[in-house]
């Protein structure tokens, strides 16, 4: 989809807790094998001991807002996605998140489209952007806490480590900050199975492991041939939703505008079966993995990507960034977002 001109995402900001877990340090210890932190493409991770994900949203949230002087009150629409535990059973983190930001205006809502829950928040908010007058302001905030007591950052699943955080954006229409171009989306949800597996439907959560083990349900999906049909159709959506997106943004995939690719904070085997020889082929532009000291934030990957573009100063005016990402489901997406303002001249 091709967004109207004049729509931003006016900050786009990461939380992290202050505490880290170095991957070396628990080689050291024979807590991995040596191989483990290569292979996730990480030296270590941010780990919450005493903030829960949705206060880590707060933290966010207060934080965009105060890049952007934007005032809680002001928030029309309040997104909020995750992929694991909030803290509580029954109950909804995105109306927790709007009232203690005090955005009392807000009408809020959660996401959870596993890994892809983020973009696909960024996705809805733009369209209703799009399609209201009325609405001003809408904020985007993700969070995950990947707490032991159900969930091995380290080993629960393969070739990624899981970092807690949360992120967040502040979209509207004032022409600060990035302009929202456009998000081309693909789905294939023959392969929800990955993460299901052959259990059973449960009554209860954890009831088939604890803590949550990805591997076994991943080991079902190989024996079921799974993965073969896996290593087929991702490579194929992500040439899709790239080229489409370039597409709908009357890019050329050699324009040399194009500055900067993010790639998703998983394992370098990840990005080399699905991302990679796609964007060499395809692309001029260099990719970038911004994951090596945050590990994966879940469906916090792509508004921690654009912060990072934002802060490290990527893009001049005129210059364009692509951010793909995927989730599981399984869903892929590309996002294309431009620095405003007239190209200064050609860059090596």
């Amino acid at each position: 989809m091709r967004f109207s001109d004049g729509l931003t995402i006016r900050a786009a900001v990461t939380w992290l807790p202050e505490t880290t877990e170095s991957a070396y340090a628990l080689v050291a210890d024979g807590l991995l094998d040596p191989d483990d932190p290569a292979s996730a493409g990480v030296v270590e991770v941010p780990v919450s001991h005493d903030t829960s994900a949705p206060d880590m949203a707060v933290l966010a949230g207060r934080k965009a807002l105060s890049q952007t002087g934007v005032e809680a009150a002001d928030i029309g629409l309040l997104l909020h996605g995750w992929i694991y535990h909030q803290g509580h059973d029954f109950w909804s983190p995105a109306h927790y998140v709007a009232d203690n930001l005090g955005a009392t205006a807000a009408v809020p809502f959660g996401v959870q489209q596993m890994c892809h829950a983020g973009a696909m928040a960024l996705h809805t908010a733009a369209v209703q952007l799009c399609a209201d007058p009325s609405l001003g302001t809408a904020l985007v905030t993700t969070a995950d806490r990947f707490a032991s007591q159900g969930f091995d950052r380290w080993r629960g699943d393969y070739q990624v480590a899981y970092g807690d955080g949360a992120t967040a954006a502040v979209l509207d229409r004032s022409g600060h900050g990035l302009r929202l171009v456009a998000h081309a989306v693909r789905a294939a949800p023959e392969m929800e199975s990955m993460y299901r597996g052959d259990d059973a439907f449960s009554p209860a959560p954890l009831a088939h492991s604890r803590p949550i083990d990805i591997r076994r349900t991943k080991r079902a999906f190989l024996e079921a041939g799974g993965m073969d049909r896996f290593a087929k159709t991702g490579p194929e959506a992500v040439r899709d939703v790239l080229l489409r997106a370039l597409q709908e943004s009357g890019l050329a995939p050699d324009d040399p505008r194009i500055r900067c690719v993010a790639l998703p904070r998983l394992g370098p085997k990840v990005l080399e079966l699905m991302y990679l020889p796609v964007v060499r082929q395809l692309l001029r532009a260099a990719p970038r993995h911004f994951g090596s000291r945050t590990g994966h934030l879940g469906c916090g990957d792509v508004v921690a990507n654009l912060a990072d573009i934002d802060r490290e100063n990527l893009l001049e005016p005129g210059e364009f960034a692509l951010v793909l990402t995927g989730g599981g489901g399984f869903t892929w997406s590309c996002l294309v977002v431009q620095k405003p303002g007239e190209r200064r001249g050609a860059r090596r």
